[in-house]
């Protein structure tokens, strides 16, 4: 009888543990944003300074990281996007020194505890000298 006793206190126990609700922490999973387009003037003069925008599609509650090259050989820049530093559109200053035909890109980094933005985006930019005018007296030959 004892042993009876024994399973059964036993199974009485685990009713009771099981029986306890369970509370679970739940956590609001935003989507990440996605890099949408960039906007950026067709041609630039060199040492001019560009204002390069980078769009999302559509929204996203989560942050994300995200690099953006400016094609010149020039170290690239990170953002963390959906933080004080940045949010879409985000807009970015750059100075091309040389005339050369460019292509600026944003891509998805995962930077820290940032995951990687979804998507990418790029846009042509020509660097060029402005074309010499005609000067005063001079005649087409």
């Amino acid at each position: 009888m004892k042993r009876l006793d024994g399973k059964l206190g036993l199974v009485c126990l685990l009713g009771v543990t099981l029986a306890a609700p369970v509370h679970a922490l739940t956590y609001q999973i935003g989507h990440r944003p996605e890099i949408g387009a960039i906007s950026a003037p067709k041609t630039i003069k060199p040492g001019e300074a560009v204002k390069i925008q980078i769009d999302a599609k559509g929204e996203g509650g989560a942050g994300c990281g995200m690099v953006v090259r400016f094609g010149d050989g020039t170290e690239a820049k990170q953002f963390k996007m959906n933080s004080d530093a940045g949010k879409f559109p985000l807009v970015v200053e750059h100075t091309y020194q040389k005339p050369g035909k460019y292509t600026v890109q944003a891509q998805g980094k995962t930077i820290t505890t940032n995951k990687e933005c979804k998507g990418s985006a790029s846009a042509t930019i020509q660097v060029s000298d402005p074309k010499p005018g005609k000067r005063k007296g001079q005649t087409k030959n």
